[in-house]
């Protein structure tokens, strides 16, 4: 078949691709292997325009033909109405088997569906295997777990540990206050028959003041036949940052007790395997049976202590009432346990790196607890509390209260210039409050203490989560997210392109690692740009350090995945965009909906923009995945360019106007068309697309069109832009935040002409020669030979189907340093702490722009490349 986008009245794009007429799609797993154990399972599916219309009925099969259980929604639409991505959920089975077909068709009955029953004060979830009931005010989000009769969990909450220092600069004296949530709203978003979905939302409510703080939004995911319940913890920050800090963080449950203490066991996921003891041992001087210990370790009922034949060995043991496992850092955690309160803490184990699981309770039943991403984002802590009473606790601490207190604080006091630390620094714009972070949870009930086999395949599945993804070329074939190629190793000067890019993500990997690029709100993210003298990334100058989505390295690394389909980069991305669109946007506050540019501290720079919030950067994950966490976050979106009146991007350096406010073409405007595009896609409502074309019209009738001036007047309540300076510019901001990736795709879909022209226009002559620039847009301006815009240049030739301008194209983008641009090199010795890999002139703004260039060239460009890409010059 043939995709065929159109360009005005001309054809623009003309790609063969796969047959997506069928009202078909394949999905397999990730991780090219099916579950170790059964699990929920969500994942979305794009659509060719027109083909799947909103109230077809869709089914999966199994390699085998036969029918596997699944629910679908709408994501997305579009503009005829068609479906343009879809949700999906299954409860798999351990070992399902790929690839899984999706049909137009009846789907196939759950074999236990779920059952979702309300009332005014509790919603009840039956998945057939669990029932849950969720309260709808109060403390305890989750009321109970229950297998059956047999309650398994009681009073799941969250808690939280405030260390009040407003006195401690003067007194060293720190107040330390606790808090339990308190329910604001309880709404049922999805109610099976696969999948159930709940939102709880409400805030942190002191238990000894008035004071509450710390909005929180949790998901909780149930699935047909499953005894696991997943959840989605997002909490806000609201607090004064210089004397709020957080000392502990977490979600508790109360666990019966119901056996005698030498059949009540503890769990804890260590690196490979399991720590696990009764919390009172029957072996001693007098052991009565081995067998009868190894059934005890084993988690098995054993006789009661009462009992004659084991009275005389275990009724006086100790009996162990408490545990935790702390992960202070990424790199040690420590297991310890103690009898009471009053007595010391007992070093029981050790080691680098837990998988974030456990278990609490005895031979009738338990619970347990899994983090993803455990280790990742220490300090991490959990802890069993009053094993030795009738209701133990379970606490999964997400900030361990075992290491500092939480600091908020802005790395100085003053700011060090854009000029020598290109740092933003405004006086009141280091601002922490309004910033969140998500974390998922597993929660799953057993009715026997499960084996350590059994636990470990559930800590490794909460941290890899099993995905069903569609292969690269079907969603090559449809095609989403604009432009961007399959791999190619077709000749030399390709192969040398596919090998860099292959570097770069390799390089990236390694030094997340050998950097140590973790923690509770760094990891995801990566730093800016490196500093070859202390073979160190520049991590404490400026806005040199953390790149907080400059240049859009989460478009490189969702571009890497889609081409590529490997779960490591999907990973990668996947942290990167869970970080940057929860610790770097603003959700509350002032600057609600607007981002922090780089900076030593991710809130840190005075720069609050809608480039660094804009939903182009969540889009990739939210379809892949259907996570209703990112939907939440791209409707926070949708009106922020109102926001651009209090906080005008432009305010250090424009004088004020008419008009309420500034914006450039890019990246202000373009990141606003971004939120109003996939707002009418989510929803089908054609005013967030004349929003759009509002603004396309304007740019458009300009004198010198997209060259008309670094900045515009801005009406976010008419959505106009003025014409403020008469002069020709050059809007590089526009090619470099995501815009062209942006238009790529919208351009075809919105088809306005006269915008079509003005943005070929722009492609063409943004790196034109002089004497090329001045008869068509009105002047010359300054642009260097930079590879950073030569998918612009060959945007023009694809349109034009011009063989000079895909030659200037490929001329950019291969300098003298592409053949070796990530080749990198191992410093091992004394000037650097432990051994690293280094590239010298690396940053994270030519490693994203470099590889989305060529990513994108070898889709618009490819049949007009060298044959051999040019030698890595000595020195470069």
């Amino acid at each position: 078949m043939k995709t065929i986008f159109h360009f005005g009245s001309s054809i623009l794009f003309l790609f063969f691709t796969l047959d997506v007429c069928a009202q078909s799609a394949q999905v397999n797993w990730l991780d090219s292997s099916a579950p170790d154990l059964s699990t929920g399972v969500s994942f979305g599916v794009p659509w060719a325009e027109g083909k799947l219309q909103k109230d077809t009925k869709l089914s999966l099969v199994d390699g085998k033909g036969q029918g596997v259980a699944v629910q679908s929604w709408a994501l997305a639409y579009w503009p005829d109405g068609s479906l343009k991505w879809t949700g999906e959920a299954i409860s798999a089975e351990a070992g399902l088997a790929g690839p899984l077909k999706i049909v137009a068709g009846e789907p196939a009955a759950a074999k236990s569906g779920v059952k979702v029953d309300q009332t005014n004060d509790a919603i009840t979830i039956d998945t057939g295997a669990i029932v849950c009931r969720i309260s709808k005010s109060g403390s305890a989000l989750i009321d109970s777990i229950s297998i059956g009769d047999k309650k398994i969990a009681s009073n799941g909450k969250l808690v939280c540990t405030l260390e009040d220092r407003s006195e401690y600069e003067t007194k060293r004296i720190t107040r330390e206050e606790d808090f339990a949530s308190k329910i604001d709203s309880v709404t049922v978003e999805q109610s099976g028959p696969v999948r159930a979905v709940v939102k709880v939302t409400g805030k942190h409510q002191s238990t000894t003041t008035d004071r509450a703080w710390l909005p929180f939004v949790v998901r909780f995911y149930f699935f047909a036949g499953l005894d696991s319940i997943k959840v989605v913890h997002t909490f806000i920050f609201d607090g004064d940052q210089e004397k709020d800090f957080i000392k502990g963080l977490g979600i508790r449950f109360d666990v019966p007790m119901r056996q005698q203490f030498q059949n009540r066991h503890v769990r804890l996921a260590g690196e490979t395997g399991m720590f696990a003891e009764p919390l009172q041992i029957i072996s001693g001087r007098r052991l009565p049976s081995r067998d009868l210990y190894q059934q005890q370790v084993a988690g098995k009922q054993v006789p009661d202590a009462g009992q004659s034949q084991t009275r005389g060995n275990f009724a006086g043991m100790a009996v162990w009432d408490a545990y935790k496992l702390v992960q202070i850092t990424p790199d040690g955690y420590t297991i310890e346990k103690r009898t009471n309160p009053k007595s010391t803490w007992v070093r029981s184990a050790g080691g680098t790196r837990a998988l974030g699981t456990a278990f609490v309770g005895d031979t009738s039943g338990g619970l347990s607890i899994s983090m993803k991403n455990f280790w990742q984002e220490a300090p991490t802590e959990i802890e069993i509390e009053k094993g030795s009473t009738d209701s133990a606790e379970l606490t999964l601490w997400l900030w361990s209260p075992d290491s500092p207190a939480m600091d908020m604080r802005h790395y100085d006091v003053k700011g060090h210039g854009l000029e020598m630390a290109y740092e933003d620094w405004q006086p009141g714009f280091s601002y922490a409050t309004g910033v969140a972070r998500t974390n998922e949870i597993t929660l799953r009930a057993f009715n026997e203490v499960p084996a350590n086999e059994e636990l470990l395949k559930l800590a490794k599945e909460t941290g890899k989560t099993s995905r069903l993804v569609c292969s690269p070329e079907y969603f090559h074939s449809i095609p989403v997210f604009g432009i961007w190629s399959l791999p190619d190793r077709s000749n030399p000067a390709k192969v040398a392109i596919e090998d860099q890019l292959d570097k770069a993500i390799t390089f990236y990997q390694g030094q997340i690692e050998q950097r140590r690029w973790y923690g509770f709100w760094d990891f995801g993210d990566v730093m800016h740009t490196y500093d070859a003298g202390r073979h160190e990334w520049r991590y404490d100058l400026g806005g040199f350090a953390w790149a907080n989505t400059e240049l859009e390295p989460n478009l490189w690394l969702w571009y890497s995945f889609l081409r590529s389909g490997r779960a490591d980069i999907f990973r990668m991305a996947e942290a990167m965009t869970r970080q940057t669109q929860e610790v770097d946007v603003y959700h509350l506050g002032k600057f609600a909906g607007l981002g922090s540019r780089h900076n030593v501290v991710h809130w840190g720079d005075g720069a609050k923009e809608l480039r660094i919030s804009q939903a182009l950067l969540k889009r990739p994950y939210y379809y892949l995945t259907t996570d209703e966490r990112t939907g939440d976050l791209m409707n926070e979106v949708i009106d922020a360019d109102e926001k651009l009146v209090d906080v005008d991007p432009m305010r250090e350096i424009e004088q004020p106007t008419k008009y309420p406010t500034h914006a450039r073409f890019g990246p202000d405007w373009l990141a606003a068309c971004a939120n109003w595009y996939t707002a009418w896609e989510r929803t089908g409502d054609v005013k967030y697309r004349d929003r759009i074309i509002t603004g396309m019209k304007c740019l458009a009738a300009m004198p010198h069109k997209l060259f008309s001036g670094p900045s515009y007047g801005y009406d976010p309540k008419t959505k106009m832009l003025y014409q403020i300076h008469n002069q020709v510019d050059v809007p590089t901001l526009a090619a470099l935040m995501g815009g062209p990736e942006l238009c790529f795709e919208m351009n075809p879909v919105i088809n306005l002409p006269e915008w079509n022209d003005a943005w070929l226009n722009y492609c063409r002559y943004l790196q034109a020669p002089p004497e090329e620039q001045r008869p068509a847009i009105g002047g010359a301006v300054t642009n260097a030979h930079n590879p950073t815009f030569a998918k612009m240049t060959a945007y023009a030739a694809h349109a034009l189907n011009d063989p000079k301008l895909a030659a200037r194209a490929w001329d950019e983008l291969l300098d003298r340093r592409a053949a070796g641009r990530f080749d990198s090199k191992r410093i091992d010795n004394a000037d650097v702490p432990a051994p690293i890999d280094e590239i010298p002139f690396v940053s994270t703004n030519d490693t994203s722009q470099w590889s989305l260039n060529a990513i994108e060239l070898l889709e618009l460009v490819g049949k007009d490349i060298p044959n051999q890409a040019p030698s890595t010059q000595e020195g470069n």
